[in-house]
């Protein structure tokens, strides 16, 4: 019964401690769901087509080219601008143009300059072409469920948000007591250790629930996002995740007393998150062999999964393997962290 108060207690203090910061729950519930509105609007809407383009001509054919850009057929918001031949590459490493099309004005004789590795310039390239040759559309465009980017992007910022969740409000929060000496005057009293863990991973589980049910619910409300496969599983892969992070967290704040060394550590460990995890975008971008290693990585297994469960329909069998290697993880970390934790 003393162990269920004991519970009980450090539950309240943990929610009263979470809602007291109006800036935690800004990040912690506000700033997910303003940039998935703000990324989802730019992404899941049709776009006209936004350009500035170069229209190529020597000083004697300058008046030539002014009249085909004047007569120019109306596409969109396609920007004409006359300029020397020698001004291209400095108008697109600027930005200042994405293509440059010389020989406007005669048909056969066209050319388009540009950098292929620029998406918009292609895509600018292919749509221009088209509609100045006056090419037939052979295209029959799909309504697929899953393929749009906030599709892509709401699985990565869910996984995001559990990891996140764990480093700082039980690694991050860790470390601030222990700098605050409110460790120190816990472990006077008559709690036991396991019991403040026990009451860490419980309260960071309802928090965490509670910050993910709400960005869920928000992109199914506002873009129609569908859960394709086992919301069971996908509830069980979260709990697992939230077991392996809760175990690194109390790794990285199981030693240091200063602020500043656990920003630095839980940084170090939030970044590669961020940039080889597949939130914001897909792996396929790097090399095969990097891109191999990377999908190795706990949080990338995380991402990968639940993208598996809400866009392609994935179950227990796919997630399964995920969910014991985050676990592993988990224990893995917490064992030794539980060895060198110190209270003071």
């Amino acid at each position: 019964m003393r162990l269920i108060d004991t519970l009980r207690q450090l539950l309240l203090w943990t929610f009263r401690d979470f809602v007291r910061e109006p800036a935690v729950l800004f990040w912690a519930l506000a700033f997910p769901m303003i940039m998935t509105l703000t990324l989802g609007q730019m992404t899941t809407h049709a776009r006209e087509l936004r350009a500035s383009v170069a229209v190529l001509a020597s000083a004697e054919d300058s008046q030539k080219a002014q009249a085909w850009a004047a007569q120019a057929p109306d596409q969109s918001q396609v920007q004409w601008k006359v300029m020397p031949p020698e001004a291209l590459p400095r108008a697109l490493a600027t930005g200042a143009v994405r293509l440059g099309l010389e020989n406007a004005w005669d048909a056969p004789a066209r050319q388009w300059h540009f950098d292929p590795a620029d998406p918009q310039a292609l895509l600018a390239y292919h749509q221009l072409r088209d509609q100045l040759e006056a090419r037939p559309k052979d295209t029959q465009p799909l309504q697929v469920p899953g393929t749009r980017y906030v599709d892509f992007l709401l699985p990565g910022l869910l996984a995001l948000g559990l990891v996140n969740s764990c480093l700082w409000g039980v690694g991050w929060n860790l470390i601030e007591m222990r700098e605050k000496r409110l460790l120190r005057l816990m472990l006077a009293t008559p709690l036991q250790p396991e019991a403040f863990f026990a009451s860490l991973f419980l309260g960071r589980l309802i928090l965490a629930v509670a910050e993910t049910g709400i960005l869920l619910s928000f992109c199914v409300f506002v873009f129609h996002v569908q859960i394709q496969g086992s919301l069971g599983a996908l509830l069980g892969l979260w709990a697992c995740a939230l077991a392996g992070f809760f175990g690194l967290a109390v790794l990285v704040g199981s030693r240091t007393d200063r602020s500043s060394v656990g920003q630095g550590l839980i940084n170090a460990v939030t970044m590669p998150v961020l940039l080889i995890s597949g939130v914001f975008f897909s792996l396929d971008n790097f090399p095969p062999w990097l891109g191999r290693i990377f999908h190795l990585f706990p949080p990338t297994l995380l991402v990968d999964a639940t993208r598996a469960v809400i866009n392609t329909g994935a179950g227990w069998r796919e997630v399964a393997g995920p969910c014991l290697a985050l676990l592993g993880m988990g224990l893995l970390c917490y064992v030794p962290a539980r060895r060198w934790f110190k209270f003071y």
